[in-house]
């Protein structure tokens, strides 16, 4: 009886414990937006999102923007969006020196201003609701 006994407890606690261990992911919600810069679209820009309050582990949600500027945010898995909540937002925008790039060409920089990049200096802000949301145009100035 003690055997079947410690067999089952330690049968549970297998199960338990890595349950435990795992760490919970917050729901996430679609979010789509538009980077324009100088009120163009900006192709190929990273944009990411900073919790506002975050806590270590916290994911910064991000996306890459397509050849008209648009993006979807990434938490867990591509494309999954965003947690509910209020985020401080980046914009690099990493470009070619050369007037034709070639394969391996490793002279790019970040063509916007350095604010941009830094969450406490961008002055872009998102807020993300639970469902679907469709986020007003981010304008990046280059000056």
């Amino acid at each position: 009886m003690r055997v079947v006994r410690f067999v089952l407890v330690a049968l549970s606690l297998t199960l338990i414990v890595p349950a435990c261990s795992r760490k919970a992911h917050k729901p996430v919600h679609a979010v789509r937006g538009q980077v324009l810069v100088q009120g163009r679209p900006a192709s190929q820009a990273i944009v990411t999102f900073h919790p506002v309050g975050a806590i270590e582990g916290d994911p910064r949600p991000s996306g890459q923007t397509d050849e008209q500027g648009f993006f979807q945010l990434s938490s867990y898995a591509n494309g999954d969006g965003a947690s509910e909540g209020d985020y401080d937002v980046t914009v690099t925008w990493f470009r070619s020196q050369n007037r034709t790039p070639t394969e391996g060409d490793e002279s790019t920089r970040n063509v916007l201003p350095p604010r941009y990049a830094n969450p406490a200096t961008s002055l872009l802000r998102a807020t993300v609701a639970p469902g679907d949301n469709e986020l007003p145009p981010l304008q990046v100035q280059t000056r």
